[in-house]
């Protein structure tokens, strides 16, 4: 793996091709194996201290996991139909979804693809989130908040405060991705506290991380480092996901 910070990442990524199974995998954008560093300078309860991570290679949803995916997966195993809120459903954010529910569906897609999805940890979310970020900034467009870069209570779109948007509303960051700061809060693969007992099924703790802010949040929650609890097994109309595929 080679070495490089938060202000110093440039590469072009590579967004993966759809193939056979392009009803059903979400379009991924590729990232090289790195040591970077993640956090934020100045703690506190929303955030974790800069530390350096080195991290594989892997690809991540070039979008939130939306109502139409998810949807092929209830239909598939049976399960109900989560709860769009009215906000609309096909290429909305899913939401309505807990950790497990998202855990469950990166197994599902795992199996019918033969491929292995799973939710991003913590810092690979970071890494992704940040891009080719420079010292100072907070978005991927800046070190301020701007109108109609994101979707938000108070971020200058038709949707703040209402509720989610199609996906892809928003320009990407310079790695192709969008929506890393509001639309949905996102579930990640970590725990919240380090000491956090595992919850239920064994398979995860009870309080889960989710970043990147949503649509019902002030624009200072959309900060790549900023990190919020939620219950693990807790569904929210401003909480969806987006997975990784391991390379």
């Amino acid at each position: 793996m080679f070495s490089l910070s938060r202000f110093a990442i440039a590469f072009i990524p590579m967004i993966a091709t759809m193939n056979a199974n392009a009803q059903i995998e979400p379009e991924m954008v590729s990232l090289p194996a790195a040591c970077v560093e993640v956090g934020a300078m100045v703690i506190d309860w929303q955030s974790a201290p800069v530390r350096e991570e080195c991290l594989d290679s892997f690809s991540i949803g070039q979008y939130e996991v939306t109502f139409e995916e998810y949807d092929l997966f209830t239909a598939a195993t049976g399960q109900a139909a989560r709860n769009d809120v009215d906000f609309g459903r096909g290429n909305r954010p899913v939401i309505d979804v807990s950790w497990f529910d998202a855990f469950h569906y990166a197994q599902w897609l795992s199996e019918q693809t033969g491929k292995t999805y799973r939710l991003p940890t913590d810092a690979e979310w970071e890494y992704a989130a940040m891009a080719n970020t420079k010292l100072g900034f907070k978005y991927h467009w800046g070190a301020e908040p701007s109108e109609n870069k994101a979707n938000c209570s108070n971020c200058g779109s038709q949707w703040d405060g209402q509720m989610s948007a199609p996906v892809g509303s928003f320009d990407p960051n310079s790695l192709g991705l969008h929506d890393t700061h509001g639309n949905v809060w996102e579930w990640t693969a970590d725990c919240y506290y380090a000491d956090d007992p595992k919850d239920v099924e064994d398979t995860h703790c009870r309080v889960g991380v989710v970043r990147g802010g949503s649509w019902d949040v002030d624009v200072s929650d959309l900060v790549y480092w900023v990190r919020a609890e939620q219950i693990s097994t807790k569904t929210a109309r401003d909480t969806g996901f987006r997975l990784v595929l391991e390379q």
